[in-house]
Formats: structure tokens, C-alpha cells, sequence
């Protein structure tokens, strides 16, 4: 359980290295005489050790603090249970730094201290030269050496339980500037300096200083203290040296392992996971970074799946089937150039035979222009059947598109009503494209006689009649045709070649004009790359 893992027992075990590098130091003072020589009984060592475990274990309890509040509260599975266990997490980097720092520059001052007392009540004269060596070994181990240890197990600590946390489910979201947990030491780019100078610059330093009092001291006895101080400081560094290493390397492997599992969840498509914040340095904004990447993935699939069933919808709002009208082909084609477009085109037949054909250009692209599509058919569909008069049909969409379209978005439109048992063919045209009539060759536009609609209510709209003749075919299209661009001479297809490849082409069955003009806009550039294409043909066969 993470209760009986987080307790202030647990945290003081950990800084069980700190024992054996202090019984190594002391071992070592013993077995050469250093301890003999200034006349320290076994008793006062005993008691230096139970002083520093005392002193550490003090600071570690007031560095556990905040996690100690947090431990009392997690039972409780509340927003504030998270709240002291993340301010507490955030906060022992630094309270390890401040904590133990200062219980290791006390235990230093201590020890120089007893041991210099001890030293003059048992008759032992330390010379200066001798005092000097013995305080520069002890604040060096002590408050350097010993604070460095416990400050990296305090961290290897806080990567550890941050990871327990991510695997039961719970992420903290730390690198809070509230709790002033990121130190400027901590910063990537400057551990490597940190460690540089602990174990390498401050020790060669002291031992240089070594030297030179063993070069000025006055007889053997001081020469050889001195050199023994050497080698205690020398056992240290090795010990606590390595320790540090081997910290230091235990945080950065376990730090790389949840960024390699991430890394992996994320090129398998596994973005339902996130990275656990192992540390507040720049690993830590870096596994933030990912975790931003996840959720920017994520919302990116579910948008994906949303796209997904926004295409289906506007392709269901496509006729599905080719009208059976007697004497008559219709054939209905539509390419946008987004996933969902503005385009529209339908023929909607009623019970006694007519059919209405719709094409339709909503302003803009992509999702406002699918909806107001959408809204659009809606309208047709059930005007169509209210048996309206075609204009006042027409009237009532604009009117209701004038209340529903904001930002100047509008409509063009071109609507027509097929009368097969007379060949007649109501049609009106507002502010789309030109339809085009070939017959016998001949091209007709059919122009638009009204502005685009839901710009002004209450407009008049003007019907107009073709009898359509045996072989005519009827070509309503959008302007994304007229628009195709050929990228080489930035040039567009325009209005003019629809018509000359109309004209030559116009005695084919639909079927054959779809597929042919098709092929003649990919010939000139590309279909759909920059606008909606949409056609809608008709002819009279009988």
C-alpha cells in the first residue's frame, strides 16, 4: 500500500550509506592511530556516531514534513489529499537541500570542536598544522561529503515514490514556481559541475593543502596525523563518491526508461498514457512536454473520429441512388477539397413525378459551410413536399438563411423543378454560376437573376421555363470547376473552356460528361485541390 510507503521511518532508512561512510572514516582513524594519537576513547567515538545519526535523522524528519501532512490526508482520496502530496513531493528537493546542509556544517563544527576539547583534556597538544588537517577533513566529510549523499537519496527518493504514484494512476502535477521546488544547482546543465567539484575540485584542494602542511610540519608525528587525515578524506571520496555516482546514474536510468515506455506507447498510437514528472529540472519539463504531446494527440484522434463520422454525415446528405425518370439521365457528382465541404447538390423527387435538382455553393469551407449544408437540405427537402409555389419555396429559405448565417457568409443557388410529362423546366438562379444548356452543339447559360441568398430578407425571386428538347443536356456546376488552377501558368480553367468542351462533348450520355470533364479538369491541374467541385447533369433522352 502507498500509505505504509510513505512514512518518515522509511525515509530515514534510506540515508543508510551516510553509517557506513562515517564507520568507514572512523575505522580508519582508529586503525592507523590518528584517534590514539590525540587520545579519543572508544566511548567519545560511540558517541560522535550516535550525535551524527541523531543530527541526520532530525533533518530528515523535518525534511519529510509536508509528506508527512500529505500521508494523513490519503486515506481521504480528496483534491486536498493530492494537493499536500504534490506540495510535498515538490518541496523535499529543497528542504533536503536546506535540512541537510545545515545538519552536516553542525555535525562538522561538533566534531572539531569534541574532538580539539578532547584532545587538550587528555594532554594531547594538537599543533596548528595538525588542527588545520583535522578540521579541513571533517568539514569536507561532514558538510560536504555526508549533506551531498543524503541530498541525492532524498532525490533518488522523490523519482521513486513519483514513479509508485504513476503506476497507481496518480500524476502530480509538479514543477510548481508556487512551491519553489527548481533549484538553479538541480539544473541539468549544472550537475555535472556540482558533482565536479565535490568530488574533484574541493578534495583535490584540501589535498593539495595536505601537502603543503606536511612539507612545513616540524617532526614526524605531525607529517604522519597529517597524511593520515589524507587517507580518511581519500576513503571517504571513494566511498561517498561512488554512492553519488551510482545515484545519480539510478535517477537518470529510471528517468530515461519512462520516457523510452512513453516514446513507445506513442509510436504504437497509444496516447491514452502519460509520462510520470520524475524530477523538477529539465527532465521534468520535458516529460510535461510529452504529456502536452499526448493530450494534443489524443484530441487529434478523437478529432479524427469525429472527422470520420462529419464525412459520413455529409456524404449521407448525397443522394444515394439515381432517379428513375422516364425519358430522362441524371447523374450527380461532388469532391471537396477538406474532409467536409460547402458544396451541395440533390434531386428530390416528389410523389407525382417531379423532381427538383439543387445545386448549391455555401461561402467558405470545411465544418460552417457542412452545416449550414445540412440546414440548407433540411429546408428543400420539406418545402418540396409542402407543394409551395417554387419561388415562394425559394423566398422562405432566403429568409430563413438571412436569420442564420452571420459574418456575411451567404448561398448561391441554383434550383430547378422538372415537369417530365411536359419537358418543362422551371429553373432560377441566385447568384450561383451560370447552368449551361447544350443543344445541337449550341451552349446556353442559364444566368443568375438575383443576389446569393442570406444576404437581404424579403427578396423576389424570378422563375424561369425551358421546354427541354430530345438530346439536350443541362450542366449545373459550382465554381470550383471554373476555378481549377493549372499551377504551372497560375492560370484557371474558367468559364469558357467548360463551354467549348461542353459544346464538343454535349451529345454523350451523362455517365460519359461526368467522367469526361473529370478527366479534362485532372488534365489541367488538379480536381478539387483548391475549391469544392460539384456538377449535376441532365438530359432528355426521348
Amino acid at each position: 500500500m502507498l500509505e505504509h510507503k510513505l512514512s518518515t521511518w522509511r525515509f530515514i532508512i534510506v540515508l543508510w550509506p551516510l553509517l557506513v561512510v562515517f564507520i568507514a572514516a572512523q575505522w580508519v582513524m582508529r586503525m592507523f592511530g590518528n584517534s590514539a594519537s590525540i587520545a579519543i576513547p572508544w566511548w567519545l567515538s560511540l558517541a560522535d556516531f550516535a550525535v551524527f545519526i541523531a543530527v541526520f535523522a532530525g533533518a530528515a524528519v523535518w525534511v519529510y514534513g509536508p509528506l508527512k501532512k500529505a500521508q494523513s490526508w490519503l486515506d481521504k482520496s480528496t483534491r486536498r489529499s493530492h494537493k499536500y502530496l504534490e506540495q510535498g513531493i515538490s518541496l523535499l528537493p529543497k528542504r533536503a537541500f536546506k535540512g541537510f546542509f545545515v545538519a552536516g556544517f553542525c555535525c562538522a563544527i561538533y566534531l572539531i570542536v569534541v574532538l580539539n576539547v578532547g584532545a587538550v583534556v587528555s594532554g594531547s597538544l594538537l599543533t596548528p598544522r595538525m588542527s588545520i588537517a583535522l578540521a579541513l577533513s571533517l568539514l569536507y566529510g561532514a558538510a560536504v561529503l555526508a549533506p551531498s549523499m543524503a541530498l541525492s537519496m532524498a532525490l533518488a527518493y522523490s523519482v521513486r515514490l513519483r514513479a509508485e504514484l504513476a503506476e497507481k494512476g496518480l500524476f502530480l502535477h509538479t514543477l510548481s514556481d508556487d512551491y519553489g521546488s527548481i533549484l538553479h544547482w538541480n539544473k541539468i546543465s549544472r550537475r555535472p559541475w556540482v558533482i565536479f567539484l565535490i568530488t574533484s575540485a574541493l578534495p583535490a584542494s584540501i589535498l593539495a593543502l595536505f601537502v603543503y602542511l606536511i612539507l612545513g610540519a616540524d617532526t614526524v608525528s605531525e607529517q604522519q596525523f597529517i597524511l593520515l587525515q589524507a587517507g580518511v578524506l581519500f576513503v571517504s571520496l571513494m566511498l561517498a563518491g561512488a554512492w553519488l555516482v551510482f545515484t545519480v546514474g539510478k535517477i537518470l536510468k529510471q528517468v530515461m526508461e519512462s520516457f523510452s515506455i512513453g516514446l513507445e506507447r506513442m509510436r504504437q498510437g497509444q496516447y491514452d498514457g502519460r509520462v510520470a514528472v520524475l524530477s523538477d529540472d529539465e527532465f521534468g519539463t520535458l516529460a510535461k512536454g510529452m504529456n502536452t504531446a499526448f493530450s494534443g494527440l489524443r484530441e487529434r484522434e478523437e478529432l479524427k473520429h469525429g472527422l470520420e463520422i462529419a464525412v459520413e454525415i455529409h456524404h449521407a446528405m448525397l443522394p444515394v441512388d439515381v432517379p428513375d425518370i422516364k425519358g430522362y439521365q441524371v447523374l450527380g457528382f461532388e469532391q471537396s477539397c477538406e474532409a467536409v465541404g460547402g458544396d451541395y447538390y440533390d434531386h428530390i423527387v416528389l410523389p407525382d413525378g417531379r423532381v427538383w435538382l439543387v445545386v448549391a455553393d455555401v461561402a467558405g469551407k470545411g465544418y460552417p459551410a457542412a452545416l449550414t449544408v445540412a440546414n440548407l437540405r433540411a429546408m428543400l427537402h420539406a418545402l418540396a413536399h409542402l407543394e409551395l409555389p417554387f419561388e415562394k419555396a425559394v423566398e422562405y429559405t432566403n429568409n430563413t438563411l438571412c436569420e442564420t448565417l452571420t459574418g456575411g457568409r451567404f448561398v448561391t443557388l441554383f434550383l430547378a423543378k422538372l415537369q417530365p410529362e411536359s419537358n418543362s423546366l422551371l429553373w432560377l438562379n441566385a447568384g450561383h454560376v451560370p447552368a449551361l444548356l447544350c443543344r445541337n452543339g449550341e451552349i446556353e447559360a442559364f444566368e443568375a437573376s438575383s443576389p446569393p441568398m442570406g444576404l437581404q430578407a424579403d427578396l423576389k425571386f424570378e422563375v424561369s421555363e425551358h421546354i427541354l428538347e430530345k438530346g439536350d443536356s443541362l450542366l449545373v456546376y459550382s465554381d470550383g470547376i471554373t476555378e481549377a488552377r493549372d499551377y504551372d501558368s497560375d492560370e484557371m480553367f474558367g468559364e469558357f473552356r467548360v463551354k467549348q468542351w461542353f459544346a464538343a462533348h454535349g451529345n454523350l450520355d451523362v455517365a460519359q460528361l461526368s467522367q469526361g470533364l473529370q478527366e479534362e479538369l485532372n488534365d489541367f491541374g488538379k480536381l478539387a485541390a483548391d475549391d469544392d467541385v460539384t456538377m449535376l447533369w441532365l438530359r432528355r433522352d426521348e
